[in-house]
């Protein structure tokens, strides 16, 4: 399925040449100033080690100028993507980003299909392996410029070697770290790009010998996540998958007589006599739904899957929940301080520890006001400098140079 087909500058047949042209050159400039103005100039003295925007180049002067108008050349980008994601849908974010800047994009899903599962099954074969044959078959229709996967786990390594050889740029953009990046370590080295979520993972990367990574964090999608009223049906709600720290961290808030709703499909997880039942509103949700409860309740809780083992690294509802304008309970990690503006900080509540977490989600009734006009007031910048759309230009500004 073609998602868009913009007006473009011709084909390029290799990222790395397109600076040839100088309206090109000038388009990937503007990119970068858009992104350095943006979601991470703040970030100046760690830019260095982790950020991917650096711009090094130096032989601009003679550009020709632009007179206000910059065509992009339009690629052939082939997005390969899990097709089974519920509430967080990168899977279509991403390809509308890149569409929306004008490229020319199909979609793969890598899930397996109901007969490649009995194939594997039969023949004891991994689910990329039984699923080659039908993305080599996308990609002889696609012919793509440029191949970007989220996560890859259904992506051959002879696929993607066989991309190589033909002169495909390959990208990865990992969204499951910190928690796995040692699983990430035996997938990212295929490619010609890769991307992290979590800062702190690129120095984690290197280390085990892979000096490509970049560090790209998560997004929102500001046509989805955005402000809604909504009445109001509660001080706090929480949103998201079951995990063990998850319950943990709810069950004591609620022994320390905070009370929470939980939205997610939870009930096959819990014990009979948890006492969390009676707060759970089960089931998966969209992210349609999503932005509804956010609106429905004075903050969101947010609990990173990595908490107490890692103080690094952002999940999607960062973003998804600061676009929408709702104060967010959150564990602390270091980007928090590092990625935002003051007027996005002020959307948190953050807590490093049990003691504070309670404390905390027990101001929040009081401080509903003074909390929920400073999240309205930060909805905007969550949706322009950290939409999907504003890191597909960070990703293409580091592939295109």
């Amino acid at each position: 399925m073609v998602l868009a087909a913009v007006h473009g500058a011709g084909r390029l047949p290799r990222l790395g040449a397109r600076q040839q042209h100088a309206a090109v050159r000038a388009a990937h400039e503007l990119v970068r100033r858009d992104v350095s103005s943006g979601i991470l100039a703040r970030d100046a003295p760690q830019r260095a080690a982790h950020e991917p925007n650096r711009d090094d180049d130096q032989d601009d002067e003679d550009e020709e100028p632009s007179h206000g108008v910059i065509i992009i050349a339009k690629m052939k980008i082939l997005v390969a993507v899990p097709g089974n994601l519920h509430t967080v849908r990168m899977n279509r974010f991403v390809p509308q980003a890149l569409a929306e800047l004008g490229h020319e994009v199909r979609v793969f899903d890598y899930s397996p299909s109901f007969v490649e599962k009995l194939r594997r099954k039969l023949a004891g074969r991994d689910a990329a392996d039984v699923v080659a044959g039908r993305l080599m078959k996308s990609i002889e229709e696609a012919r793509p410029e440029l191949f970007l996967t989220l996560y890859g786990v259904n992506v051959a390594k002879a696929v993607v070697a066989e991309l190589r050889r033909r002169g495909v740029v390959t990208v990865n953009w990992w969204l499951n770290d910190p928690f796995q990046w040692e699983r990430a370590t035996r997938i990212l080295g295929d490619y010609d790009f890769a991307f992290t979520n979590a800062r702190y993972s690129v120095d984690a990367y290197a280390a085990a010998g892979l000096k490509h990574v970049s560090f790209l964090p998560s997004a929102c999608d500001p046509s989805i996540h955005r402000p809604l009223e909504r009445a109001s049906r509660g001080a706090l709600s929480f949103a998201g998958d079951w995990g063990p720290e998850r319950e943990q961290v709810l069950e004591r808030l609620l022994a320390a007589g905070v009370t929470v709703d939980v939205y997610g499909p939870w009930r096959r997880k819990l014990r009979a006599d948890s006492p969390l039942r009676k707060n759970l509103h089960h089931g998966f949700f969209t992210p349609e739904r999503m932005v509804e409860i956010f609106a429905e309740y004075g903050a969101t809780l947010n609990i990173h899957t990595w908490r107490g083992r890692f103080d690094y690294g952002l999940n999607p509802r960062v973003f998804e929940a600061g676009a929408c304008g709702t104060p967010q309970l959150v564990d602390h990690k270091r980007e928090l301080d590092e990625l935002f503006t003051r007027e996005e900080r002020a959307a948190f509540v953050v807590y490093r520890d049990d003691e504070e977490l309670v404390s905390q989600a027990r101001s929040l009734r009081a401080r509903n006001g003074e909390l929920r006009a400073a999240a309205r007031a930060a909805a905007r910048s969550f949706g322009e400098r950290h939409s999907y759309k504003a890191r597909m230009r960070e990703l293409l500004s580091v592939v295109s140079k």
